[in-house]
């Protein structure tokens, strides 16, 4: 007797849009969200999607493998990935602050809430999000492995002129203000909605 695999439940479905989603906010590395030939089911075209096995996401159609998030299209053309999820081209940028002074003196709640209000929130007024982590990072001159208390500073901005001139100016104020070595940056393609 062949064995029936069930429909997925609307609530199923919603969950996996819901996936897709977080997956082009979370994704994008470089100028494709997915490496041509790979499987995916945002970067397969409905044409050339893989069998699907119960419980998995139907393939999004009109999305082409290694597509661009930030290249206009043409209007005869497929949409770019971007457009297919109605959100923009912009840039995922993450700053990573140390919270602990050369000398093991920690900065204090009210220091970094003064930095964020004279410094972070003018530079990024539209919105930024703030965590509290624990990091890890290796001093270049001694080799020696330190962990302290952190935060990341998650900012969807617009690739804009002015971009790399704000972020400097934000880590060259903090490493001058705490005394830091440095002040970690990542910075990736993304498309984002809001």
């Amino acid at each position: 007797m062949p064995v029936r695999t069930p429909l997925l439940p609307s609530r199923s479905i919603h969950r996996w849009g819901a996936l897709a989603g977080m997956a082009v906010v979370l994704s994008g590395c470089g100028s494709a969200l997915v490496a041509p030939g790979a499987e995916s089911i945002v970067g397969t075209s409905a044409a050339h999607a893989p069998a699907t096995a119960a419980g998995t996401p139907p393939a999004t159609a009109n999305l082409q493998a290694g597509s661009n998030i930030a290249e206009p299209t043409p209007a005869n053309a497929t949409p770019t990935l971007c457009q297919a999820f109605q959100t923009h081209a912009m840039l995922n940028i993450t700053l990573l602050f140390g919270q602990t002074r050369p000398r093991g003196q920690a900065i204090s709640a009210s220091d970094w809430r003064d930095f964020l209000k004279t410094t972070l929130t003018p530079a990024f007024p539209a919105g930024l999000s703030v965590v509290s982590a624990q990091g890890q990072w290796q001093d270049p001159q001694t080799g020696s492995v330190s962990q302290e208390p952190a935060r990341l500073v998650t900012i969807i901005a617009a690739p804009t002129q002015d971009l790399p001139t704000r972020l400097d100016t934000i880590r060259n104020r903090y490493k001058e203000r705490f005394q830091q070595q440095s002040v970690g940056l990542a910075v990736a393609p993304v498309c984002a909605g809001f």
